[in-house]
């Protein structure tokens, strides 16, 4: 069937799960919608609410083909694309996969460039990025002190199709799993491994645990696992229920031989409905950053996530409010990506399995984790709660008193200032040679001083100061290239002096980045370049007051 708009993810299965938020929008606003993506996530398509049709993307079989005859694999695939050209007739497509396949696909699947959003390649094979969110996006996750918003939202934002559609807030609501996989997980929970053959055994209910990870490194250990599910079933008689695909099989064996207490063996034993199925007989997901998170959040059903090394909640906790975060309270967490950490990992023993029982059974007896929350713990972990703010965004929320932390002010500051950003150049980019900032593109920005330690200060405030004002000299020389050589050869100069200046501070990468991707996409189109330089050089400096205040 045909679509309005047709979004491409080829990324992972908890990637996938937050498209519906955006799904959801987009038809709120009266769009019909279309998906491609991986065919060995097919299975999930049904439980995604509000989609249209959808094309799974045989990736394995075209990698296959490949190794055997590149001609016939780039055969298969321009049969793949016409197929859907021919179906879907989309308007417009929302490629949310940066990589250089994702773009080629969208490329061939486009009516035209200027009908993509997000992530797309022009006629030439240059890349570029459909939409101001878009040209934000890829680079905020690039280090951890530049990740403020959750992924949903960014993904919402790049493919919204106006600004009004982002009035209310977007819904990780999944349809309901059918009824023959709720009768397969009704079975499986029926047979629980150690379970005492006293009649007076009862179980109280279940509470899944998903041991493993992307990564070994963001995998909370197997051994605390097993000491928190005994917990579960000797204080409530609440039998845990181990969760994961077959290559984690060897977590599950771990597990059975350190626990002592009662459990489900689902480890490898389930498609993804009948693990929706599972989910939804539970009281409690227990969990690493994992797509089963974001298949429980998006069932309605609580999580108590760990995030370890590389993961932060801030940009990839579950979209349902009402879920908590841990996080190891260490200085060097989260650690930088492509880096050995040289502490160890310490991270995966700082948060016990006394802490993690006392905020589980504390939610499960009264309904609330503050009920679990003790001195020792707030010394230990991070604890975060998942809400939605005032803008409609999701947010964490510290319940233990890490929310004067740097990482914490800054990563919540950078929230209001990439709005105010991004929606400003926004209506700029619609409006070309407009300098003013409509009144309604403003977001609220916090007027009192924030508390970051003297040596953040010191290391970001500068910097913006110096930022700002060579967008300051930037507009006046841009005005003037053209009439003069020089003035065309002391712009190129300074792009680079800015560039390097926000490259070489931390904490100021995301915008180092996005500047980047402006001078590349917007180069040769330099009155569009100066309005929208023009616009940041006063969000840069309004920014650098409220560091440096």
């Amino acid at each position: 069937m045909s679509v309005d708009t047709l979004i491409v993810n080829l990324t992972r299965f908890g990637d996938l799960l937050q498209c519906q938020p955006l799904i959801h929008d987009l038809h709120g606003s009266g769009h019909t919608v279309g998906l491609v993506c991986l065919d060995n996530f097919a299975a999930a398509l049904p439980l995604l609410r509000h989609l249209d049709a959808a094309w799974p993307l045989p990736g394995a079989g075209l990698m296959a083909d490949l190794d055997k005859c590149w001609q016939k694999a780039a055969a298969r695939l321009l049969d793949f694309a016409r197929s859907i050209r021919e179906q879907a007739a989309p308007r417009r497509v929302v490629n949310l996969t940066p990589t250089l396949p994702g773009r080629l696909l969208t490329r061939l699947l486009a009516p035209s460039p200027d009908a993509v959003l997000g992530f797309g390649m022009d006629a030439h094979g240059f890349g570029f990025s459909g939409g101001i969110w878009a040209a934000f996006l890829n680079g905020a996750t690039l280090q951890r002190l530049n990740a403020p918003f959750n992924l949903a939202d960014m993904f919402r934002m790049v493919g919204a199709p106006a600004p009004g559609s982002r009035a209310g807030a977007g819904t990780c609501a999944l349809q309901r799993p059918a009824g023959a996989s709720l009768a397969f997980a009704d079975t499986l929970l029926a047979r629980p491994l150690r379970l005492p053959a006293s009649p007076g055994v009862r179980i109280a209910g279940f509470v899944g645990l998903q041991l493993g990870a992307s990564e070994s490194r963001r995998q909370w250990p197997t051994s605390s696992f097993a000491a928190l599910g005994d917990r579960l079933w000797q204080e409530q008689a609440l039998c845990p229920v181990l969760l994961g695909a077959t290559a984690e099989s060897p977590l599950a064996r771990a597990y059975a031989a350190r626990a002592q207490g009662p459990f489900v063996d689902a480890v490898g034993k389930t498609d993804i409905p009948q693990l929706a199925a599972l989910l939804s007989r539970l009281r409690l997901l227990v969990t690493n950053d994992t797509g089963t998170m974001h298949l429980a959040a998006g069932l309605g059903l609580p999580c108590l996530a760990f995030f370890l090394a590389t993961a932060q909640p801030w940009d990839t906790g579950p979209y349902l409010p009402g879920c908590c975060c841990l996080e190891p309270a260490l200085p060097c967490h989260p650690c930088p990506y492509n880096s050995a950490c040289p502490h160890g990992q310490r991270c995966l023993e700082r948060i016990s399995p006394q802490s993690a029982g006392d905020l589980a059974l504390g939610y499960l007896t009264q309904g609330n984790w503050q009920a679990g929350l003790t001195p020792a713990i707030c010394r230990e972990v991070r604890v975060w709660v998942t809400e939605t703010d005032a803008h409609c965004f999701a947010r964490v929320r510290s319940l233990s008193g890490h929310e004067q932390e740097d990482r914490s002010l800054w990563l919540g500051q950078q929230r209001l200032f990439w709005r105010q950003i991004l929606d400003s150049l926004e209506s700029a980019q619609a409006r070309p040679g407009e300098t003013s900032e409509p009144l309604n593109a403003r977001m609220p920005v916090a007027s009192d001083a924030l508390p970051y330690s003297a040596a953040f200060r010191e290391t970001v405030a500068p910097v913006l100061s110096q930022a700002a004002q060579l967008l300051d000299l930037l507009a006046e020389q841009g005005r003037l290239t053209g009439k003069s050589a020089r003035a065309g050869q002391l712009f190129l100069r300074n792009c680079e002096r800015l560039q390097s200046l926000l490259d070489a501070c931390p904490p100021l990468s995301s915008l180092g980045h996005f500047w980047r991707v402006l001078c590349m996409e917007r180069g040769g189109r330099l009155d569009e370049l100066l309005t929208l330089v023009t616009r940041l050089s006063g969000h840069v400096r309004r920014w650098a007051a409220a560091v440096a205040a």
